[in-house]
């Protein structure tokens, strides 16, 4: 079972993507804030990593960053609602895999998930 990262300033908005992601067979861990995000991603594997770019205690950038140098091979799909951005354009050369706009379409993020973990 595939595990995935989700990091949302809202703990609804999280809780919810998370048991979406749990009906279609994957093992989600729910995070509201940047502090708490970075450090579980030192510390434990994910097999991707879905974050928002607003965050308390920092932003979703925080969140791609630390991927970067902790799980360098893990994809990380962004989420805001600003898509063409200066955040969505420093998420994408910081090394995410997408950056995904909002509304999210859930039908677009787990086709987005299933390319990106393929293989792994």
């Amino acid at each position: 079972m595939k595990r995935i990262l989700v990091v949302d300033g809202e703990p609804v908005a999280a809780g919810a993507l998370c048991d979406l992601l749990l009906m279609d067979g994957y093992s989600a861990v729910g995070l509201c804030g940047t502090k708490e995000a970075v450090e579980r991603l030192r510390n434990e594997a994910f097999d991707a990593i879905i974050t928002d770019v607003e965050l308390p205690g920092g932003n979703g950038l925080d969140v791609v960053r630390t991927a970067r140098e902790s799980r360098p091979g893990v994809p990380v799909l962004v989420v805001t609602g600003l898509v063409s951005s200066l955040a969505s354009v420093a998420a994408l050369s910081l090394g995410a895999y997408r950056v995904l706009g909002k509304p999210l379409r859930y039908e677009t993020l787990i086709s987005e998930l299933r390319t990106c973990t393929q293989g792994r």
